[in-house]
Protein backbone atom coordinates (compact mmCIF):
# COMPACT_ATOMS: atom_id res chain seq x y z
CA UNK A 1 0.00 0.00 0.00
CA UNK A 2 1.29 3.52 -0.68
CA UNK A 3 2.66 5.45 2.25
CA UNK A 4 0.75 8.38 3.85
CA UNK A 5 3.06 10.75 1.96
CA UNK A 6 1.81 9.49 -1.42
CA UNK A 7 -0.58 12.41 -1.78
CA UNK A 8 2.25 14.88 -1.38
CA UNK A 9 4.29 12.88 -3.87
CA UNK A 10 1.49 13.09 -6.44
CA UNK A 11 1.36 16.85 -5.97
CA UNK A 12 5.10 17.26 -6.50
CA UNK A 13 7.38 14.77 -8.22
CA UNK A 14 4.49 12.72 -9.59
CA UNK A 15 3.42 15.72 -11.66
CA UNK A 16 6.51 15.33 -13.81
CA UNK A 17 5.57 11.78 -14.69
CA UNK A 18 1.93 12.71 -15.33
CA UNK A 19 2.82 15.57 -17.64
CA UNK A 20 4.25 13.17 -20.23
CA UNK A 21 1.11 11.03 -20.41
CA UNK A 22 -1.11 11.24 -23.47
CA UNK A 23 -4.60 9.88 -24.07
CA UNK A 24 -4.57 6.09 -24.11
CA UNK A 25 -1.18 5.81 -22.38
CA UNK A 26 -1.14 4.21 -18.95
CA UNK A 27 0.65 5.55 -15.92
CA UNK A 28 3.02 3.15 -14.19
CA UNK A 29 1.62 1.26 -11.22
CA UNK A 30 3.44 3.55 -8.78
CA UNK A 31 1.96 6.67 -10.37
CA UNK A 32 -1.64 5.53 -10.57
CA UNK A 33 -4.13 7.19 -8.27
CA UNK A 34 -5.68 4.80 -5.77
CA UNK A 35 -9.40 5.43 -5.58
CA UNK A 36 -12.32 4.04 -3.59
CA UNK A 37 -15.77 3.82 -5.16
CA UNK A 38 -18.39 4.67 -2.53
CA UNK A 39 -21.83 3.71 -3.82
CA UNK A 40 -21.71 0.78 -6.25
CA UNK A 41 -25.31 0.25 -7.38
CA UNK A 42 -25.36 2.34 -10.53
CA UNK A 43 -23.20 5.35 -11.24
CA UNK A 44 -20.30 4.09 -9.12
CA UNK A 45 -19.41 1.16 -11.36
CA UNK A 46 -19.85 3.33 -14.47
CA UNK A 47 -17.34 5.85 -13.13
CA UNK A 48 -14.97 3.03 -12.14
CA UNK A 49 -15.03 1.79 -15.75
CA UNK A 50 -14.24 5.28 -17.06
CA UNK A 51 -11.40 5.66 -14.55
CA UNK A 52 -9.87 2.32 -15.56
CA UNK A 53 -10.12 3.23 -19.25
CA UNK A 54 -7.72 6.14 -18.70
CA UNK A 55 -4.98 3.89 -17.33
CA UNK A 56 -4.34 6.40 -14.53
CA UNK A 57 -6.31 4.89 -11.64
CA UNK A 58 -6.33 1.78 -9.53
CA UNK A 59 -9.71 0.83 -8.09
CA UNK A 60 -8.46 -0.04 -4.62
CA UNK A 61 -11.74 -0.37 -2.72
CA UNK A 62 -15.44 -0.83 -3.32
CA UNK A 63 -17.65 0.54 -0.57
CA UNK A 64 -21.41 0.17 -0.21
CA UNK A 65 -23.68 -0.21 2.79
CA UNK A 66 -25.37 -3.05 0.85
CA UNK A 67 -22.83 -5.85 0.41
CA UNK A 68 -24.98 -7.34 -2.35
CA UNK A 69 -23.73 -4.51 -4.56
CA UNK A 70 -20.12 -5.73 -4.61
CA UNK A 71 -20.66 -8.68 -6.95
CA UNK A 72 -22.99 -6.56 -9.06
CA UNK A 73 -20.36 -3.84 -9.45
CA UNK A 74 -17.55 -6.29 -10.19
CA UNK A 75 -19.65 -7.92 -12.91
CA UNK A 76 -20.26 -4.56 -14.59
CA UNK A 77 -16.89 -2.81 -14.26
CA UNK A 78 -15.21 -2.72 -17.66
CA UNK A 79 -11.45 -2.75 -17.61
CA UNK A 80 -8.49 -4.55 -16.12
CA UNK A 81 -8.56 -4.99 -12.35
CA UNK A 82 -5.08 -6.41 -11.66
CA UNK A 83 -5.98 -6.87 -8.00
CA UNK A 84 -9.38 -7.58 -6.49
CA UNK A 85 -10.57 -4.38 -4.78
CA UNK A 86 -11.07 -4.44 -1.04
CA UNK A 87 -14.69 -4.38 0.08
CA UNK A 88 -15.98 -2.14 2.87
CA UNK A 89 -19.50 -1.60 4.16
CA UNK A 90 -18.67 1.48 6.28
CA UNK A 91 -17.22 4.42 4.33
CA UNK A 92 -15.47 5.68 7.46
CA UNK A 93 -13.01 2.79 7.22
CA UNK A 94 -12.22 3.91 3.67
CA UNK A 95 -11.47 7.41 4.91
CA UNK A 96 -9.15 5.96 7.56
CA UNK A 97 -7.06 4.14 4.91
CA UNK A 98 -3.88 6.16 4.22
CA UNK A 99 -3.42 4.29 0.94
CA UNK A 100 -6.54 5.82 -0.63
CA UNK A 101 -5.85 9.03 -2.56
CA UNK A 102 -9.40 9.85 -3.65
CA UNK A 103 -12.98 8.71 -3.33
CA UNK A 104 -15.85 8.64 -5.79
CA UNK A 105 -18.94 9.82 -3.91
CA UNK A 106 -21.71 8.09 -5.87
CA UNK A 107 -24.15 7.90 -2.97
CA UNK A 108 -27.74 9.21 -2.86
CA UNK A 109 -28.08 12.99 -2.72
CA UNK A 110 -28.79 13.10 1.01
CA UNK A 111 -25.28 11.73 1.71
CA UNK A 112 -23.32 14.00 -0.64
CA UNK A 113 -22.42 16.81 1.74
CA UNK A 114 -21.43 14.97 4.88
CA UNK A 115 -19.40 12.30 3.10
CA UNK A 116 -17.57 14.88 0.96
CA UNK A 117 -16.74 17.01 4.00
CA UNK A 118 -15.48 14.00 5.94
CA UNK A 119 -13.39 12.88 2.96
CA UNK A 120 -11.74 16.28 2.65
CA UNK A 121 -11.02 16.31 6.38
CA UNK A 122 -9.42 12.88 5.93
CA UNK A 123 -7.13 14.23 3.20
CA UNK A 124 -8.90 12.64 0.22
CA UNK A 125 -9.65 14.18 -3.16
CA UNK A 126 -13.30 13.77 -4.16
CA UNK A 127 -15.07 12.97 -7.42
CA UNK A 128 -18.60 14.03 -6.48
CA UNK A 129 -21.64 12.85 -8.38
CA UNK A 130 -24.23 15.46 -9.31
CA UNK A 131 -26.16 17.22 -7.95
CA UNK A 132 -23.41 18.42 -5.67
CA UNK A 133 -25.78 18.95 -2.76
CA UNK A 134 -29.12 17.90 -1.35
CA UNK A 135 -30.01 21.49 -0.38
CA UNK A 136 -28.44 24.95 -0.28
CA UNK A 137 -27.25 24.64 3.34
CA UNK A 138 -25.40 21.43 2.43
CA UNK A 139 -23.75 23.18 -0.49
CA UNK A 140 -22.57 26.09 1.67
CA UNK A 141 -21.07 23.65 4.19
CA UNK A 142 -19.25 21.86 1.38
CA UNK A 143 -17.89 25.17 0.12
CA UNK A 144 -16.52 25.92 3.59
CA UNK A 145 -14.87 22.50 3.73
CA UNK A 146 -13.25 23.01 0.33
CA UNK A 147 -11.90 26.37 1.51
CA UNK A 148 -10.26 24.61 4.48
CA UNK A 149 -8.50 22.19 2.14
CA UNK A 150 -7.42 24.18 -0.93
CA UNK A 151 -4.80 21.61 -1.97
CA UNK A 152 -7.45 18.91 -2.31
CA UNK A 153 -9.58 18.75 -5.45
CA UNK A 154 -13.33 18.28 -5.66
CA UNK A 155 -14.57 17.57 -9.17
CA UNK A 156 -18.34 17.43 -9.63
CA UNK A 157 -19.55 14.71 -12.00
CA UNK A 158 -21.08 17.07 -14.55
CA UNK A 159 -19.00 15.37 -17.22
CA UNK A 160 -20.46 17.42 -20.05
CA UNK A 161 -17.99 20.16 -19.10
CA UNK A 162 -15.16 17.88 -20.22
CA UNK A 163 -16.72 17.00 -23.59
CA UNK A 164 -14.94 18.59 -26.54
CA UNK A 165 -18.18 19.41 -28.38
CA UNK A 166 -19.56 21.16 -25.29
CA UNK A 167 -16.38 23.24 -25.00
CA UNK A 168 -16.56 24.03 -28.71
CA UNK A 169 -20.18 25.21 -28.46
CA UNK A 170 -19.33 27.33 -25.42
CA UNK A 171 -16.48 29.00 -27.30
CA UNK A 172 -18.83 29.68 -30.20
CA UNK A 173 -21.34 31.43 -27.96
CA UNK A 174 -18.75 33.31 -25.93
CA UNK A 175 -17.09 34.40 -29.16
CA UNK A 176 -20.30 36.13 -30.24
CA UNK A 177 -21.64 33.45 -32.56
CA UNK A 178 -25.22 34.02 -31.35
CA UNK A 179 -24.87 37.70 -30.60
CA UNK A 180 -26.89 38.73 -27.59
CA UNK A 181 -28.59 35.72 -25.98
CA UNK A 182 -31.99 36.57 -24.49
CA UNK A 183 -33.60 33.16 -23.92
CA UNK A 184 -32.38 29.71 -22.87
CA UNK A 185 -34.19 26.47 -22.27
CA UNK A 186 -33.07 23.24 -20.60
CA UNK A 187 -35.25 20.16 -20.44
CA UNK A 188 -36.03 16.54 -19.80
CA UNK A 189 -38.93 15.20 -21.85
CA UNK A 190 -38.94 11.44 -21.51
CA UNK A 191 -40.97 8.58 -20.09
CA UNK A 192 -40.16 7.10 -16.69
CA UNK A 193 -41.32 3.65 -15.72
CA UNK A 194 -44.28 3.30 -13.39
CA UNK A 195 -43.05 2.87 -9.81
CA UNK A 196 -45.51 0.73 -7.88
CA UNK A 197 -45.98 1.29 -4.16
CA UNK A 198 -45.00 -1.64 -1.95
CA UNK A 199 -45.48 -2.37 1.76
CA UNK A 200 -42.72 -1.78 4.30
CA UNK A 201 -40.64 -4.83 5.17
CA UNK A 202 -37.53 -5.73 7.13
CA UNK A 203 -34.36 -4.71 5.25
CA UNK A 204 -32.35 -7.45 3.56
CA UNK A 205 -29.54 -9.00 5.60
CA UNK A 206 -26.97 -7.55 3.20
CA UNK A 207 -28.00 -3.93 3.87
CA UNK A 208 -26.94 -1.73 6.77
CA UNK A 209 -30.15 0.26 6.53
CA UNK A 210 -29.31 2.63 9.38
CA UNK A 211 -26.15 3.63 7.53
CA UNK A 212 -28.07 3.96 4.26
CA UNK A 213 -30.46 6.40 5.96
CA UNK A 214 -27.56 8.31 7.49
CA UNK A 215 -28.68 11.90 8.17
CA UNK A 216 -32.17 11.33 6.69
CA UNK A 217 -35.21 10.90 8.91
CA UNK A 218 -35.79 7.44 10.38
CA UNK A 219 -38.55 5.47 8.73
CA UNK A 220 -39.25 1.79 8.01
CA UNK A 221 -37.41 0.10 5.16
CA UNK A 222 -39.21 -0.05 1.83
CA UNK A 223 -37.53 -1.53 -1.23
CA UNK A 224 -39.30 0.98 -3.49
CA UNK A 225 -37.35 3.83 -1.89
CA UNK A 226 -33.77 2.52 -2.08
CA UNK A 227 -31.13 1.97 -4.75
CA UNK A 228 -31.91 3.80 -8.00
CA UNK A 229 -35.43 4.81 -6.95
CA UNK A 230 -34.26 6.98 -4.05
CA UNK A 231 -33.97 9.98 -6.40
CA UNK A 232 -37.78 10.18 -6.66
CA UNK A 233 -38.31 10.52 -2.88
CA UNK A 234 -37.90 13.78 -1.02
CA UNK A 235 -35.97 12.40 1.96
CA UNK A 236 -33.09 11.23 -0.22
CA UNK A 237 -33.22 12.75 -3.70
CA UNK A 238 -33.95 16.00 -5.49
CA UNK A 239 -36.18 14.75 -8.30
CA UNK A 240 -35.50 15.14 -11.99
CA UNK A 241 -34.29 18.69 -11.39
CA UNK A 242 -31.43 17.33 -9.33
CA UNK A 243 -30.94 14.40 -11.68
CA UNK A 244 -31.02 16.03 -15.14
CA UNK A 245 -31.44 19.70 -14.28
CA UNK A 246 -28.04 19.50 -12.59
CA UNK A 247 -26.55 18.63 -15.99
CA UNK A 248 -28.44 20.97 -18.31
CA UNK A 249 -28.94 24.04 -16.13
CA UNK A 250 -25.23 23.70 -15.41
CA UNK A 251 -24.53 23.92 -19.16
CA UNK A 252 -26.66 27.06 -19.44
CA UNK A 253 -24.78 28.60 -16.52
CA UNK A 254 -21.37 27.59 -17.88
CA UNK A 255 -21.96 28.73 -21.44
CA UNK A 256 -23.15 32.18 -20.32
CA UNK A 257 -21.13 32.58 -17.08
CA UNK A 258 -24.29 32.92 -15.00
CA UNK A 259 -24.60 33.02 -11.23
CA UNK A 260 -27.85 33.21 -9.29
CA UNK A 261 -31.06 34.62 -10.78
CA UNK A 262 -32.93 37.53 -9.23
CA UNK A 263 -36.15 35.52 -9.14
CA UNK A 264 -37.49 32.05 -9.74
CA UNK A 265 -41.07 31.08 -10.59
CA UNK A 266 -42.03 27.43 -10.78
CA UNK A 267 -45.22 25.48 -11.29
CA UNK A 268 -46.01 21.81 -11.61
CA UNK A 269 -46.95 18.69 -9.72
CA UNK A 270 -47.79 15.02 -10.05
CA UNK A 271 -50.24 15.25 -12.94
CA UNK A 272 -49.83 12.01 -14.90
CA UNK A 273 -47.50 9.51 -13.17
CA UNK A 274 -49.65 8.88 -10.13
CA UNK A 275 -47.45 6.19 -8.63
CA UNK A 276 -45.05 5.97 -5.67
CA UNK A 277 -42.84 8.85 -6.82
CA UNK A 278 -43.02 11.99 -4.66
CA UNK A 279 -41.34 14.62 -6.85
CA UNK A 280 -43.31 16.24 -9.71
CA UNK A 281 -43.65 14.51 -13.05
CA UNK A 282 -44.44 17.86 -14.68
CA UNK A 283 -42.43 20.96 -13.80
CA UNK A 284 -41.77 24.32 -15.43
CA UNK A 285 -39.45 26.86 -13.84
CA UNK A 286 -38.54 30.37 -15.04
CA UNK A 287 -35.27 31.91 -13.82
CA UNK A 288 -34.93 35.62 -14.43
CA UNK A 289 -31.58 37.32 -15.08
CA UNK A 290 -30.91 40.82 -16.41
CA UNK A 291 -32.26 40.78 -19.98
CA UNK A 292 -32.24 36.97 -20.01
CA UNK A 293 -34.90 34.38 -19.28
CA UNK A 294 -33.92 30.78 -18.54
CA UNK A 295 -36.63 28.12 -18.72
CA UNK A 296 -36.58 24.58 -17.29
CA UNK A 297 -39.12 22.10 -18.72
CA UNK A 298 -39.79 18.67 -17.28
CA UNK A 299 -42.23 16.02 -18.44
CA UNK A 300 -41.32 12.46 -17.48
CA UNK A 301 -44.41 10.84 -18.98
CA UNK A 302 -44.15 11.84 -22.64
CA UNK A 303 -42.98 9.95 -25.72
CA UNK A 304 -42.62 13.19 -27.68
CA UNK A 305 -39.23 14.72 -26.82
CA UNK A 306 -38.67 18.46 -27.09
CA UNK A 307 -36.70 19.44 -30.21
CA UNK A 308 -36.53 15.71 -30.95
CA UNK A 309 -34.28 15.10 -27.92
CA UNK A 310 -35.04 13.72 -24.46
CA UNK A 311 -32.50 16.03 -22.80
CA UNK A 312 -30.69 19.15 -23.90
CA UNK A 313 -30.24 22.90 -23.85
CA UNK A 314 -31.27 25.63 -26.27
CA UNK A 315 -29.79 29.11 -26.64
CA UNK A 316 -31.63 31.79 -28.63
CA UNK A 317 -29.75 34.91 -29.71
CA UNK A 318 -30.01 37.73 -32.16
CA UNK A 319 -27.97 35.83 -34.79
CA UNK A 320 -29.79 32.52 -34.49
CA UNK A 321 -30.24 29.58 -32.15
CA UNK A 322 -28.02 26.78 -30.85
CA UNK A 323 -29.25 23.42 -29.57
CA UNK A 324 -26.85 21.10 -27.79
CA UNK A 325 -27.28 17.52 -26.60
CA UNK A 326 -24.91 14.67 -25.87
CA UNK A 327 -25.24 13.77 -29.55
CA UNK A 328 -23.63 17.04 -30.70
CA UNK A 329 -24.68 20.62 -31.32
CA UNK A 330 -26.36 22.52 -34.14
CA UNK A 331 -26.32 26.21 -34.96
CA UNK A 332 -29.44 27.49 -36.71
CA UNK A 333 -28.50 30.86 -38.25
CA UNK A 334 -31.12 33.41 -39.20
CA UNK A 335 -30.08 32.88 -42.79
CA UNK A 336 -28.55 29.81 -44.37
CA UNK A 337 -28.45 26.12 -43.53
CA UNK A 338 -28.02 24.62 -40.05
CA UNK A 339 -24.43 23.89 -39.07
CA UNK A 340 -24.13 20.52 -37.34
CA UNK A 341 -21.29 19.35 -35.09
CA UNK A 342 -20.74 15.77 -33.94
CA UNK A 343 -20.76 14.31 -30.44
CA UNK A 344 -17.61 13.64 -28.42
CA UNK A 345 -16.81 11.34 -25.50
CA UNK A 346 -17.57 12.61 -21.96
CA UNK A 347 -16.93 10.12 -19.15
CA UNK A 348 -13.32 9.17 -19.92
CA UNK A 349 -12.48 12.80 -20.64
CA UNK A 350 -13.83 13.80 -17.21
CA UNK A 351 -11.91 10.96 -15.56
CA UNK A 352 -8.66 12.08 -17.21
CA UNK A 353 -9.38 15.61 -16.05
CA UNK A 354 -9.85 14.39 -12.48
CA UNK A 355 -6.44 12.68 -12.64
CA UNK A 356 -4.93 15.99 -13.75
CA UNK A 357 -6.64 17.77 -10.85
CA UNK A 358 -5.42 15.26 -8.27
CA UNK A 359 -1.86 15.56 -9.56
CA UNK A 360 -2.02 19.34 -9.46
CA UNK A 361 -1.87 19.84 -13.23
CA UNK A 362 -5.34 21.40 -13.62
CA UNK A 363 -8.04 23.31 -11.81
CA UNK A 364 -11.42 21.53 -11.78
CA UNK A 365 -13.59 22.50 -14.73
CA UNK A 366 -16.56 21.56 -12.53
CA UNK A 367 -15.43 22.85 -9.16
CA UNK A 368 -17.20 22.70 -5.82
CA UNK A 369 -18.29 26.30 -6.42
CA UNK A 370 -19.68 25.41 -9.85
CA UNK A 371 -21.48 22.38 -8.45
CA UNK A 372 -22.90 24.33 -5.53
CA UNK A 373 -24.48 27.06 -7.67
CA UNK A 374 -25.79 24.67 -10.34
CA UNK A 375 -27.32 22.42 -7.69
CA UNK A 376 -28.77 25.46 -5.93
CA UNK A 377 -30.62 26.44 -9.10
CA UNK A 378 -32.28 23.03 -8.97
CA UNK A 379 -33.15 23.50 -5.30
CA UNK A 380 -34.61 26.97 -5.93
CA UNK A 381 -36.75 25.57 -8.71
CA UNK A 382 -37.99 22.71 -6.54
CA UNK A 383 -38.81 25.11 -3.69
CA UNK A 384 -40.74 27.45 -5.96
CA UNK A 385 -42.77 24.54 -7.37
CA UNK A 386 -43.39 23.14 -3.88
CA UNK A 387 -44.74 26.51 -2.71
CA UNK A 388 -46.37 27.27 -6.07
CA UNK A 389 -45.25 30.88 -6.21
CA UNK A 390 -42.58 33.22 -7.52
CA UNK A 391 -39.65 33.85 -5.18
CA UNK A 392 -37.03 36.61 -5.13
CA UNK A 393 -33.48 35.54 -4.33
CA UNK A 394 -30.54 37.44 -2.82
CA UNK A 395 -27.29 36.09 -4.29
CA UNK A 396 -25.14 37.74 -1.62
CA UNK A 397 -26.81 35.95 1.30
CA UNK A 398 -28.07 32.94 -0.69
CA UNK A 399 -31.50 33.38 0.84
CA UNK A 400 -34.96 34.33 -0.37
CA UNK A 401 -36.14 37.86 0.23
CA UNK A 402 -38.87 38.29 2.86
CA UNK A 403 -40.03 34.67 2.77
CA UNK A 404 -39.54 32.61 5.93
CA UNK A 405 -41.40 29.62 4.53
CA UNK A 406 -39.15 29.44 1.47
CA UNK A 407 -35.98 29.99 3.50
CA UNK A 408 -36.90 27.11 5.79
CA UNK A 409 -36.66 24.82 2.76
CA UNK A 410 -33.04 25.79 2.09
CA UNK A 411 -31.91 23.44 4.85
CA UNK A 412 -32.99 20.31 6.73
CA UNK A 413 -32.62 18.71 10.13
CA UNK A 414 -29.95 16.01 10.34
CA UNK A 415 -30.79 12.81 12.16
CA UNK A 416 -28.58 12.17 15.16
CA UNK A 417 -25.76 11.31 15.54
CA UNK A 418 -24.98 12.85 12.13
CA UNK A 419 -24.53 16.61 11.82
CA UNK A 420 -22.95 19.16 9.53
CA UNK A 421 -19.87 21.00 10.87
CA UNK A 422 -20.78 24.27 12.57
Amino acid sequence: MPSPSRRTFLKTSGVLAASSLVEGQEASANDRIRVAIVGCRNRGHEIASAFLATGQFDIATLCDCDTAMFDRALSKIKGDLPNAPAQEQDFRRVLDDPGIDAIVNATPDHWHALMTIMALDAGKHVFLEKPASYDVADGKAMMAAQAKHPRLSVLVGTQQRSGAHFREAREFIQGGGLGKVAFCRAWITSERKFLAAKPDTAPPATLDYDMWLGPAAARPYNETRVHYNWRFFRDYGTGEMGNWGAHWLDIVRWFLDLGYPSSVAGHGGVFVCKDAKEWPDTQTVVYQYPELTVLWEQRIWTRFPLNGEKFGAEFDGEKGALIITRDGWTFYPKEGEPQRHSETELDKAHARHFADCVRGDAEPVASMQDGHVSAALCHLGNISVTLNRELRFDAATETFLDDKEANALLTRKYREPWSLPA
